[in-house]
């Protein structure tokens, strides 16, 4: 009973009858319908096909067992400031294992060659780890400006650039509103166009900002190279691949909300079609090898857990909302439950191992970059 959702109430308000006119529809009592919607009492297996059949849905829907095809979609509210005001220790922790050092510096100097002092914008700049991460690597005399409508992450932004003796502007605002008088020389954004709503119109928009010649550099990780990137020394790689029911999630998240989970690999397509010039794709050549003999590796799997939210046990609450959460993004229940539980066991076995785990991380970061074009 704890793990069926059924939608008998729901289904019943939308078709704005009462448990009664329902038990009459039925032939049962409105004391039943009532002792179905809370969970008292399931209907009778033979009922099951009527009841649908009443409402015009599969069993699996009147079950919650597959998402309704009216219910109300509930946004993941990715591209609004309140979602990510809450995640600086998030993105903390998940930006320490993006980068080499060395890759980054051979990017600016052999493959954009920027061997000037250059003008900077990062676009959806959270605290600004991409301008702390390249502004010491980039010529003396390079200026850094980072836009963001997140209070809380642009607050830590300051401080962190301050502590580190960077200099740095930050402009609190919401990127498609705020109108910049300053072209720059390189307008970037990392991790950003899988979570908005319109990939195109926000490259467009770094394209505003933009002087003629400019460097545009977009950043973010592919969906399905990242759902295989982890190996546990230990485990069976093929059920850590595993992500049934994820394809159905991005599918709904791309129709419903626009956000695209193979932006990654689009978006050289999308600045052609805004008449850049010069464009390139590179992938991030960080893999990250994580074993008991590094000196920092406690804090590195610590991190690590942390970021996958691994660190807090199984809830049996917290673990029903997200299966009706993934349920409603387009997972079958089966699918949903089976995702979710993998997670807990890959928890599992690093703390039934403490201390003896070793793995191998691979974000699969795509690095699209080209010229706007020159005035002609």
């Amino acid at each position: 009973m704890k793990n069926m959702n059924l939608k008998i109430s729901v289904l019943r308000k939308k078709k704005r009858i009462t448990q009664q006119e329902l038990g009459d529809a039925l032939g049962v009592s409105y004391q039943t319908i009532s002792k179905w919607e809370n969970k008292v009492t399931m209907p009778d297996i033979v009922m099951l096909p009527e009841l649908a059949e009443y409402f015009n849905v599969t069993v699996d829907e009147l079950l919650g067992l597959r998402p309704l095809k009216e219910e109300e979609y509930l946004s993941g509210k990715t591209d609004t400031k309140e979602f990510w005001d809450k995640r600086f220790d998030y993105l903390l922790r998940t930006r320490k294992s993006h980068w080499n050092t060395d890759y980054m510096k051979f990017l600016i100097d052999h493959v954009w060659k920027v061997h000037a002092p250059v003008r900077v914008l990062d676009c959806g700049c959270g605290y600004g780890s991409l301008g702390l991460f390249m502004m010491p690597l980039l010529p003396k005399g390079s200026t850094y400006t980072g836009i963001d409508f997140a209070d809380q992450l642009m607050k830590q932004g300051k401080e962190m650039f301050l502590n580190s003796g960077i200099q740095g502007e930050f402009i609190k605002n919401d990127f498609y509103q705020y109108s910049i008088n300053q072209k720059y020389d390189i307008v970037i954004c990392q991790s950003v166009l899988r979570h908005i709503k319109s990939s195109e119109s926000f490259i467009s928009k770094m394209l505003d900002h933009a002087r003629a010649g400019a460097l545009i550099i977009c950043i973010d990780t592919n969906r399905e190279f990242e759902c295989d990137g982890l190996y546990v020394e230990g485990m069976d790689y093929s059920y850590l691949c595993d992500h049934t029911g994820l394809d159905k999630n991005w599918k709904m998240e791309l129709e419903r909300e626009g956000r695209d989970y193979a932006v990654a690999m689009r978006t050289a397509y999308i600045m052609q079609k805004l008449g850049m010039k010069q464009i390139e794709i590179r992938m991030n050549d960080k893999v990250s090898f994580v074993s008991p003999e590094m000196e920092d590796y406690h804090q590195t799997v610590e991190d690590f857990m942390e970021f996958n939210d691994w660190n807090h046990g199984i809830d049996e609450v917290q673990l029903e909302r997200s299966i009706q959460y993934l349920i409603n993004h387009g997972m079958s229940r089966k699918e949903a439950d089976r995702f979710l539980r993998k997670n807990y066991v890959i928890a599992d076995y690093f703390k039934q191992n403490s201390g003896n785990v070793s793995y191998t991380h691979f974000i699969g970061k795509m690095i699209t970059f080209g010229r706007k074009a020159s005035i002609t």
